[in-house]
């Protein structure tokens, strides 16, 4: 019996250790985690975010699909949607820009949210965690900044 957390908390941790930027965690890092996300489901048209919004954190597709629209050509020719277990807006974990692209759900869609003052308090709090995560978000940064110069249809970082 464990006294420190519900079926629920366990059953979200096990999902969390499902997607890509939490899969290095332990199930109990991946339980404290998750009580710095936020979860919010999003209907079909509903927008997550506006080009030009302030990003403030990384928005991660647990079910279902969003897609990316702006009028920038390069993201334009790029493959556009994000599914389960992949994650966008990274770039605003370390930087508090204007977004470079609109996401709106696709279909019905439940995400998690890791916003920048959650972040830097896991990175002071448990850095072990952190370094986790960071290392993940790099790996995929690398990737698409990879297929970006080489010209390959990727998934940009909005």
């Amino acid at each position: 019996m464990n006294l420190f957390s519900t079926p629920a908390d366990r059953k979200s941790a096990a999902l969390l250790r499902k997607l890509d930027v939490f899969s290095e965690l332990t199930f109990k890092e991946a339980l404290e985690v998750n009580e710095l996300l936020h979860e919010r489901v999003y209907e079909k048209g509903e927008p997550i975010f506006e080009e030009g919004d302030l990003g403030h954190g990384i928005y991660i597709v647990v079910t279902g699909k969003v897609r990316v629209e702006s009028a920038r050509e390069l993201l334009k020719e790029a493959v556009l949607e994000f599914g389960p277990g992949e994650m966008l807006g990274e770039l605003s974990l370390f930087e508090e820009a204007p977004r470079t692209a609109a996401v709106v759900a696709a279909e019905r869609t439940a995400m998690v949210a890791l916003f920048r003052a959650e972040f830097f308090s896991l990175l002071t709090t448990n850095t072990k965690i952190g370094v986790k995560v960071l290392m993940k978000m790099a790996g995929t940064m690398c990737r698409r900044s990879r297929r970006l110069l080489l010209g390959e249809r990727h998934h940009p970082s909005v």
